[in-house]
């Protein structure tokens, strides 16, 4: 087991990527589209926590782009939200933004969890 993961580090780390980085590239091209707006919301939410003005923005823009506006107001509303964090994160007003994202995202976890009857991802 461990020459294996030996092999992946160095298959890895010859390609310019950590082993972290390969298996999480593989996580994200396996899972649904629900689960990945779940991986976003998490990825911007620690954006916010370190305070990185980049990441948290290129997580709203992601959450932005996966918008389905032919669902009508559910997805304006999402919308206006997602650009209200943004602002936020403009402003440096990380805690504002998280304090937007934060039950978006606990509401889209407990939805999936029920959905599919397994336990929630911790975020």
């Amino acid at each position: 087991m461990d020459v294996a993961v030996d092999m992946l580090q160095a298959g890895a780390a010859y390609r310019g990527i950590s082993a972290v980085d390969a298996y999480r590239t593989q996580q994200v091209m396996t899972e649904s589209p629900e689960r990945l707006v779940l991986m976003v919301y998490d990825c911007v939410i620690a954006a916010c926590n370190l305070k990185d003005k980049t990441k948290a923005s290129r997580g709203l823009a992601e959450l932005i782009d996966a918008l389905d506006f032919s669902q009508g107001e559910i997805a304006v509303g999402l919308f206006r939200l997602y650009r209200y964090a943004m602002d936020k994160v403009r402003e440096d007003d990380f805690d504002g933004a998280t304090s937007v994202i934060r039950p978006l995202r606990e509401i889209w976890g407990e939805t999936l969890r029920k959905k599919s009857g397994t336990p929630q991802v911790a975020g």
